[in-house]
């Protein structure tokens, strides 16, 4: 158990839940303008250092994706058994040294190392599992939008896409590493020491609310005596409560894995090769990280606007809606050439529907399986899905080195958006009964 005294539980009347989901989302603001969204700023001029095509160096990322796949049910376990806190400054250290020995690496299969054992790993274990169990196990009720707010880290991260864009044209990309790494470590590791495993452990309950005190009923008995009987508080509906196991057994799981993989194929792809497809278009390198800012900018509308809405609506529509406008956004970025009208409808549509599907795929599962084990489930639900992350960056690599192009590439990726959420329209939340076992009749 966490130890740690929380001091203090409320400040001013602020449940301390908020104050994980600032945490989060700060951690969240740095993985996004660093490693999701910002490595993309650094993928052609790693192609230029290392004189290989956009497949291989491609393969680094997806090969990443595969590892934080993997780690997802390690991660998820570590995250439940240990806390947020003491995982987060585990990764967040390893990441921020990983950056700066990645700066001094002169070939592609050194690069693949220090990125794949000590950034990815830091990223997976320290930052996109805790920031993600916390808010979860700290919220029910308003869980949805306290997810949706940790999320727009995600989005607010791209702010800081520009200035990685100035860094590399101005210092070289080798200087920016290292700078990246130092300001990893320098605003990280204070962000670590707020977060905390679950309220319960400090006395307090999930969306700060107050113990309701049974109601009580004076019944006269003979004598002039009376006697009070305490009454059983109304039920209220139970939350999820489905360990590992039980959310094996259940197809649902095995479904809403793959409908999120299908989205996966076509988010991981874009948000690394937006920029390279940018820069081919005839925009300079310091444009394109401005639109990827205004990219991911533009998508905390739907993190915390479709978190608030899967609070209040049934959870797979508002995920089936933010999977077609990444589909739909998909298709129209494979159309965008010289023309601002395009490029803005392209923001407008794909950021919310990726900003809104980050929100509820995690809103979802908390939903659909609970607190119990949710590091652990989600974990194990991105290694399945993961194939959509793994796959996506090498193939929209391929079709450009085959094709010159990323049309059919796009165009593949809102193809598989659009089928995830219609998929989503059908999977039902579980019920209790499918992870019992069935009793044979006598």
């Amino acid at each position: 158990m966490d130890t740690e005294k929380l001091e203090p539980t409320e400040t001013n009347g602020l449940f301390y839940g908020w104050w994980i989901v600032l945490a989060s989302m700060s951690a969240l603001m740095l993985a996004s303008a660093f490693y999701w969204q910002g490595f993309g700023v650094f993928f052609l001029a790693l192609q230029d250092e290392f004189s290989t095509n956009r497949a291989a160096l491609s393969g680094a990322i997806a090969m990443s994706q595969l590892e934080g796949g993997m780690l997802g049910p390690v991660g998820g376990y570590l995250v439940d058994r240990y806390g947020p806190r003491r995982m987060m400054t585990i990764g967040i250290t390893m990441m921020g040294i990983g950056f700066i020995v990645l700066s001094q690496v002169h070939s592609l299969v050194t690069f693949y190392i220090v990125f794949l054992a000590i950034i990815s790993v830091g990223m997976s274990i320290g930052i996109r599992v805790p920031a993600l169990v916390a808010p979860a196990n700290w919220f029910i009720k308003k869980r949805g939008m306290a997810i949706g707010i940790s999320l727009t880290g995600g989005g607010l991260g791209g702010i800081f896409v520009p200035v990685l864009g100035w860094l590399i044209a101005s210092y070289g990309w080798r200087t920016t590493m290292v700078i990246a790494g130092i300001t990893i470590l320098m605003l990280g590791l204070p962000i670590a020491t707020v977060m905390r495993r679950r309220p319960e452990e400090y006395g307090l309950l999930p969306d700060g609310e107050r113990p309701v005190a049974q109601p009580q009923r004076v019944e006269a008995l003979p004598g002039d005596e009376a006697l009070i009987v305490e009454e059983a508080p109304s039920p209220e509906p139970a939350e999820a409560n489905f360990s590992l196991r039980d959310a094996l057994k259940m197809p649902v799981f095995w479904f809403l894995a793959v409908a999120f993989g299908m989205r996966q194929f076509a988010v991981g792809a874009i948000s690394l090769h937006q920029v390279p497809f940018l820069v081919d278009s005839g925009r300079s390198l310091q444009t394109a990280s401005i639109i990827l800012a205004f990219v991911t900018v533009t998508s905390v509308l739907g993190r915390i606007g479709f978190g608030w809405l899967a609070d209040r609506f049934t959870p797979r529509y508002i995920m089936a809606l933010s999977m077609m406008m990444v589909g739909l956004g998909a298709f129209i970025l494979s159309n965008v050439t010289g023309g601002m009208p395009m490029l803005i409808l392209y923001i407008v549509v794909y950021a919310i529907g990726w900003g809104g599907g980050a929100t509820t795929m995690n809103a979802t599962r908390g939903a659909y399986f609970g607190r119990r084990s949710f590091g652990t489930i989600s974990g194990t639900m991105d290694f399945v899905q993961m194939f959509g992350l793994v796959l996506g960056p090498i193939y929209a690599g391929l079709v450009f080195d085959i094709t010159d192009s990323y049309t059919i590439a796009f165009n593949s990726f809102a193809i598989s958006a659009v089928a995830a959420g219609v998929l989503m329209f059908f999977l039902r939340p579980p019920r209790r009964a499918e992870a019992e076992p069935k009793i044979p009749a006598e």
